[in-house]
């Protein structure tokens, strides 16, 4: 006998399960606006309630990659545009946010009518990246989009029409690959005083870049110009530059930075030169006293790059944090700059907290650099060297540094990472020097390379009978191998690490996974309490191809139909 529940029952069931469908409509668009606009799309098979959920999404992203044509796309003639055009037309309410991002060949005409169509929807964000081909002249029709807080353009040409009085809300403008006069560019700028956040890459038709702006916070400027003026920007907090070999542009970095009161994140690609300081200068004329964080690149086989960086270090007393990217040109020599670093330990960096060295490979010339700011650094708390990603080995003879007679002991030093390590001599030498330099070490972190690079490496065991790591808790070891290296490595810290709580390895394969857990069990551990977690091997994910245009061209059969 079949029993069935009453309708009334059934019917608060049925809503208690499906409690999504009753969430509030502000919060069921906010969620649909997180997904990619084919798998919102599809949202409009789970029932009549959800056919038109979809059509109200704030956020609007169209990629012809993502979005491609399959055959029974391709037989029902769907293209990129046609699904562009049917979303937007089936749109019911505002678009606060639109994205499009494509490759191949689409009509300008068509963009135009997009743009014409966003400007009836009260649009607050506007991104428009033409990968490929000429560049697209911005319909004048996006220049009356007065609500616009965002806007984000590549590879476009921009001139506004002569009615066109700003955007007086705009607060992030991104321009990339961007042709446009110089007088153009000053009355955008000018126009929106609101204007927080600025990033220019690449401009065509601008050689003296000039940027009034009082309430911008952000600046990020990757191009070469012959004059750079900044004016009526006190407000900078954040600053990004990369001038390339651009000496003129160099030339003029001082009095940029002297304008900029309250920068408090500094970040400089290419190269430092000592014609961005002055010739003899070892501070700057006006200290950064707000800067906290500061990343540079240098080429330390360059003394007067060398002596930028210690300059805009001097000139930085409230400085935390510190990125350095160094760079070798040809074969590495001490020279002066060895002499140099050796004869100047007495400065002081007291903030100093966390510094981070990437493209280490162990020549003298870096290890003399990192051992000057080591020395120099007595509050620093956490260093992460970062070594070539490149399959080669690491060169450099870092044992002397113990021989120096110097003082080691980097009481604040609580953790250590090391970044595509390889197991070779030099990255070996280095890791056991800040070990047994750091006597309150809480922490190591070490990630391995994909392609290890193997080196001959002496036992850590017989080298270093008496090491004790006092205070080391936690280990963690990614991508390891299991070649005698990285084998060595861990049962030294094993038979080292008398407080050690809790290691933890993954395995870059799952061919060596078994062989390094059966070495694993056999090492003595000194610690009683310490816990070794053997994570899965590294895997790759590998996304799953989907008939998204099938959707949307069973969605065009549906709405003709109705």
């Amino acid at each position: 006998m079949q029993i069935v529940p009453h309708p009334i029952s059934f019917l608060k069931m049925t809503t208690e399960l499906d409690r999504i469908s009753n969430l509030p409509g502000g919060v069921i668009q906010k969620i649909l606006s997180y997904l990619p606009i084919r798998e919102a799309v599809r949202t409009c098979v789970l029932s009549s309630n959800w056919r038109c959920k979809w059509a109200m999404l704030p956020r609007l992203v169209f990629d012809d990659h993502q979005i491609g044509t399959t055959s029974k796309a391709r037989r029902r003639k769907t293209t990129f545009v046609s699904i562009v055009d049917r979303v937007l037309l089936l749109q019911i309410g505002p678009v606060d946010a639109f994205e499009l991002v494509y490759r191949k060949f689409i009509a300008a005409s068509d963009v135009d009518r997009w743009i014409l169509h966003l400007t009836r929807k009260s649009l607050k964000e506007f991104t428009l990246t033409k990968s490929r081909g000429s560049q697209y002249n911005i319909s004048s029709c996006l220049f009356s989009c007065q609500e616009l807080i965002h806007l984000d353009l590549n590879n476009c040409s921009l001139c506004p029409p002569s009615r066109f009085k700003g955007f007086r809300r705009l607060k992030s403008l991104r321009l990339q690959n961007i042709t446009v006069v110089p007088d153009v560019f000053e009355k955008l700028i000018g126009s929106c005083p609101l204007l927080e956040r600025l990033t220019l890459i690449d401009l065509h038709g601008i050689t003296h870049l000039k940027i009034d702006a009082p309430n911008l916070q952000f600046l990020e400027v990757q191009d070469t110009f012959e004059d750079v003026k900044v004016e009526n920007t006190l407000n900078l907090v954040d600053v990004s530059i990369d001038f390339g070999e651009a000496s003129s542009y160099c030339s003029n970095l001082l009095k940029y930075f002297v304008q900029l009161p309250l920068m408090e994140r500094l970040t400089i690609k290419g190269f430092l030169s000592k014609c961005a300081i002055g010739s003899s200068a070892e501070e700057l004329p006006k200290p950064c006293r707000c800067l906290k964080f500061l990343s540079l690149g240098i080429r330390l086989n360059n003394l007067e790059e060398i002596l930028a960086a210690i300059c805009f270090l001097r000139s930085s007393p409230a400085l935390q944090e510190l990125k350095i990217s160094v760079h070798q040109e040809g074969e590495a020599t001490a020279g002066e700059a060895t002499y140099w670093l050796n004869e100047n330990h007495n400065w002081a960096f007291t903030q100093l907290r966390l510094m981070k060295v990437t493209a280490f490979s162990g020549v003298k010339a870096e290890v003399d650099f990192i051992k000057f700011l080591l020395l120099s650094s007595p509050a620093l708390e956490e260093l992460e060297i970062v070594a070539p990603f490149e399959d080669q080995a690491v060169s450099g003879e870092v044992n002397s540094w113990l021989d120096d007679n110097l003082n080691w002991a980097f009481t604040q030093l609580r953790l250590v990472k090391v970044t595509c390590f390889s197991g070779v001599k030099a990255e070996v030498d280095f890791i056991k020097f800040l070990l047994l330099s750091s006597p309150a070490l809480q922490e190591l972190q070490i990630s391995a390379r994909h392609h290890v690079v193997l080196g001959e490496v002496n036992s850590w065991s017989d080298d270093n009978q008496n090491c004790v790591f006092t205070h080391l808790r936690v280990v963690q070891l990614t991508g390891i191998h299991g070649v005698k290296p990285e084998v060595d490595f861990i049962r030294f810290l094993l038979s080292s690490s008398p407080v050690l709580e809790r290691m933890t390895i993954q395995p870059t394969s799952v061919d060596c996974s078994l062989e390094l857990l059966k070495k694993l069990v056999q090492f003595r551990r000194v610690s009683v309490d310490a816990e070794i977690s053997y994570l899965d091997p590294l895997s790759s994910e590998s996304d799953e191809d989907s008939d998204f245009d099938d959707d949307y061209t069973d969605l065009e059969s549906d709405s003709d139909s109705d």
